[in-house]
């Protein structure tokens, strides 16, 4: 009988395991089976009477969210709203990684009608994500097919001095994670911010203020014809605090600043948040009552926030490269290159700074690193890469678009690009000074300098307008005028904290400064950096200035720095004309 039993209880054990064994590595996620049903259709695409234009890359991404957003002015609800969405990114290539359709200046342009859905189900329907996905799918592949003939008719038309491929192979990756438990409060954290925005009524000098909260929680899927099978969490918490006045002579001023984290119980404190809402108010009170900024050309001191700003825009934007797209013979191609694209072994720093990207650290000195990724956009697993070794450029970050002398991926594919190619950006960000000093001393030495030059002061930057909380108006005014005062292909975000540094230490804040003529050469004017460091955490995105809720694709980033003592550096006040101030004053909020 025991006998009998244990054949029985062998058997049964046996068919679990080969049962189990069987069941894919996704279980029973209804809509990755889906997509991986459909891809596997894709490889049937043909063009009729003409194989060679058959797909030889398929890619399904799928991002499926919850989020949870309100806004408050004032200790006033102005809108709360909750949603569910699927946002999809299909990618189909034709050709060879050799020459695709991608990489031309008409590449993802599409004459055809549009029979594929623009808002997805949230259901986990299996038959009705097929029927989103093949109708998406023939969309992409006709793209494909329109931008592959457009590419080809370009180069019957051109020499091509130098060809690299337009995309690089790569192993299947597959990773399942499961789906995440999460517990949001979204009737107390409303709560918050309409405590937060109230700080705001107790400052006339405030003439408009906002806070603002946006909650996603979701999960991403990817799945392509390389045998990637991808699912992880994709989760991010940002909490803006705004704030807007005018000085005496009618010209417009702002601050801003933000608390982000990957996970709800990271953010800050209701207490910490309260106490940045209050400095906030008072550096725009300051501001208001600030004398305007005068022409300087000296040395120029940036605290540790203000240079992992100016880092973010002077190095880190450069290190992405791109390959300038194909194009007929006088059209011009709106393509911008890195500052950085020719000088590969150059010297950009002094020899005492190093700086490392790594997306692969979860935390620095205790506290979460917003730019850590477990995959990018392309299913890539991020890689720490040295950018700068002893001051000199050693490397870029790089996607899966080969680049000159770079043919494989940094895994940094974090935000869309231009041209049928996605966009490297940065992660966590480390600077790296030996030979530091104290913050105190680095002041001491602005003063030697000044001193040294005969100068009656010198300046100190502690916040730059980045992420700018400007309107799209505002950025492009801003932006038209400081390519004109800089005369460069790049300009920066404007600092919004600055102040005059004496002799004797004293501190004056003035307003509306624009750096001028400031870019990448500038960097070989540091002279000095202090030992503490400081991390700053913002969100990164495709517009300009990173500005602050613009754009569809987030990648929250974190940059550590000293603070930072430049030698040299031309700043310049705003020349726009300024409407009157108001005749009437507000109303009384008290």
């Amino acid at each position: 009988m025991k006998r009998r039993d244990f054949i029985l209880t062998s058997f049964s054990l046996a068919v679990a395991e080969r049962l189990s064994a069987q069941k894919p590595p996704y279980g029973d996620d209804i809509v990755m089976k889906a997509m991986i049903d459909e891809l596997e259709r894709t490889r049937q695409l043909r063009v009729v009477g003409n194989s060679s234009d058959a797909p030889y890359f398929v890619e399904y991404s799928l991002s499926d969210s919850e989020s949870f957003n309100c806004t408050a002015s004032l200790g006033a609800l102005m809108n709360s709203s909750s949603n569910r969405f699927r946002a999809p990114r299909l990618q189909v290539r034709v050709g060879s990684y050799e020459q695709d359709q991608t990489n031309h200046v008409t590449s993802g342009i599409f004459t055809g009608s549009r029979l594929d859905l623009e808002q997805w189900p949230i259901d986990d329907d299996y038959n009705l994500l097929r029927q989103c996905l093949w109708l998406a799918t023939d969309r992409a592949y006709k793209t494909a097919l329109e931008s592959m003939a457009r590419k080809r008719a370009t180069l019957r038309n051109v020499t091509v001095t130098e060809r690299l491929p337009d995309f690089t192979k790569a192993e299947g990756i597959k990773a399942v994670k499961d789906f995440p438990k999460i517990k949001f409060d979204s009737a107390a954290w409303q709560a918050r911010v309409l405590k937060l925005s109230a700080v705001f009524t107790a400052y006339p000098e405030v003439t408009n203020s906002s806070v603002d909260l946006q909650a996603l929680r979701g999960i991403t899927r990817l799945v392509n014809t390389e045998g990637s099978i991808i699912r992880y969490p994709d989760i991010l918490y940002i909490l803006r605090i705004r704030a807007e006045g005018l000085a005496a002579d009618g010209s417009p001023l702002r601050d801003s600043m933000a608390f982000q984290a990957l996970d709800v119980g990271n953010m800050p404190s209701e207490s910490e948040m309260m106490q940045g809402a209050r400095q906030l108010s008072e550096n725009m009170k300051a501001l208001t009552a600030a004398p305007m900024g005068e022409a300087y050309v000296g040395p120029v001191l940036f605290e540790p926030q203000a240079a992992a700003q100016l880092f973010s825009q002077l190095i880190g934007d450069n290190l992405r490269v791109t390959q300038k797209p194909l194009s007929d013979p006088g059209r011009p191609v709106p393509w911008f290159p890195s500052d950085f694209e020719t000088r590969l072994n150059s010297k950009i720093l002094p020899e005492w700074v190093d700086v490392v990207n790594d997306g692969t650290m979860k935390k620095w000195n205790g506290r979460d690193l917003l730019g850590y990724d477990e995959f990018d956009l392309e299913g890539q697993p991020p890689q720490r890469t040295v950018v700068i070794e002893k001051g000199v450029l050693k490397s870029f970050l790089t996607t899966r678009q080969p680049i000159k002398g770079f043919n494989t991926t940094t895994g940094s594919a974090r935000l869309p690009g231009s041209f049928g190619a996605n966009s490297a950006a940065i992660s966590n960000l480390l600077i790296n000074a030996s030979g530091g000093v104290s913050r105190a001393d680095l002041k001491k030495k602005l003063i030697e300098n000044i001193q040294q030059r005969n100068k009656p002061y010198g300046l100190l930057v502690r916040k730059l307008d980045y992420p700018s909380s400007a309107s799209v108006a505002e950025l492009q005014a801003l932006m038209a005028g400081l390519s004109q005062a800089g005369g460069t292909n790049r300009v920066m975000s404007p600092p919004v904290q600055v102040y005059k540094v004496f002799p004797d230490g004293r501190e004056v804040l003035v307003r509306q400064l624009r750096f001028r003529g400031v870019g990448v050469r500038s960097l070989k004017d540091l002279v000095a950096a202090s030992k503490e460091t400081e991390q700053f955490d913002f969100i990164n995105n495709v517009a300009p200035f990173a500005l602050m809720a613009a754009g569809g694709y987030l990648a929250p980033t974190s940059v550590i720095s000293p603070a930072l003592l430049f030698d040299d550096m031309e700043l310049e006040p705003v020349q726009e004309q300024q409407p009157r101030l108001p005749l009437v004053a507000a109303p009384s909020l008290g």
